[in-house]
């Protein structure tokens, strides 16, 4: 496993980190135990960065809506603290449709909640989660009020170091010309079907943002089993998708190892989180993290989806 210093941090992360989204159920129904021991095979073979939200589960589950963090600070707990990094969000429930609240006392509250969950005193990373959903309506109180609840929790010693995440590239850049954040979490941009990151990464490096890439399966659009119900995908581009994992398959090389292996490739991202609940999937993409790149299937596979490049999907409705 490499390491990389996250920014200006002082944090030496895993270059593949676990996303816990799958954890708390956001894909499909998942077994508790399975998902604890999913979490220390993870450590076990050198992750170790693990990132969660409160948003991550579903109010029907046994432990309701933050079944991602109370399942990951069960997993985590008997672990040295000092030995992992751990982060999660703020600003938005698990509910259906999902609640904003970017206010002061909302972030407070989250974020003392989330510190019970994870059964940890301090957070290394929290991020204003999805700032832009409701066609940009939060921005403002998530850039105000949010921020400054984050930067007392910093102070306070509750967390150690703020950001924020979302999806649109303008929304991305706009926040790391304009505020001081330690950390950044872009999702759906470094992927197969979509390279917007890289117009970033010469702001983000000039500033030393630490860099967490998230979703080089595309939220599960380039995987065989497909995305969850709730992707913004149309048929003509799904029809896209399978001819390309036709592709792959007579390659004979599985469209999500060509996926993980090029979101990986680029060493000027400090780390990329991909999600699963699963031992047996769990090692089989650190497997696939450690063997040869096969450039030229990469390159064919690229021209399948080049139709579809860059596809603005509607994830929080910034642009619709």
């Amino acid at each position: 496993m490499r390491y990389n210093r996250l920014g200006k941090t002082d944090l030496k992360i895993s270059h593949l980190g676990f996303g816990a989204s799958a954890v708390g159920g956001m894909f499909e129904k998942t077994d508790k135990n399975e998902a604890i021991k999913t979490i220390h095979t993870a450590f076990d073979r050198g992750i170790n960065y693990f990132d969660t939200s409160p948003a991550y589960g579903r109010q029907s589950s046994t432990f309701g809506a933050a079944t991602s963090e109370i399942v990951l600070g069960e997993g985590l707990k008997s672990l040295k603290r000092d030995d992992f990094i751990i982060s999660t969000k703020a600003g938005k429930t698990a509910s259906l449709p999902p609640i904003f609240n970017f206010s002061y006392n909302s972030i407070i509250k989250s974020v003392e909640s989330s510190l019970k969950r994870l059964n940890t005193d301090y957070i290394d990373i929290v991020f204003l989660h999805d700032i832009e959903y409701g066609q940009g309506q939060y921005l403002k109180l998530a850039l105000t009020e949010g921020l400054d609840a984050l930067k007392d929790l910093k102070k306070q010693g509750k967390i150690k170091f703020i950001g924020a995440s979302c999806y649109p590239i303008e929304v991305l850049d706009h926040v790391i010309s304009n505020y001081d954040l330690d950390v950044i979490l872009v999702h759906n941009h470094y992927t197969l079907i979509n390279d917007l990151l890289l117009k970033l990464l010469p702001k983000i490096k000039a500033k030393d943002v630490g860099l967490v890439n998230a979703s080089p399966f595309a939220s599960g659009l380039l995987t065989h089993k497909g995305p969850p119900d709730w992707y913004p995908v149309n048929v003509k581009e799904l029809a896209v998708i399978k001819k390309t994992i036709a592709y792959c398959k007579d390659a004979n090389i599985p469209i999500e190892k060509i996926a993980l292996q090029f979101a990986l490739q680029n060493t000027e991202i400090n780390t990329t989180l991909f999600s699963c609940s699963n031992q047996n999937i769990l090692n089989q993409n650190l497997d696939w993290s450690q063997e040869p790149i096969n450039l030229s299937v990469i390159e064919k596979t690229l021209v399948y989806l080049e139709s579809i490049k860059n596809t603005d999907f509607d994830f929080g409705g910034f642009n619709k």
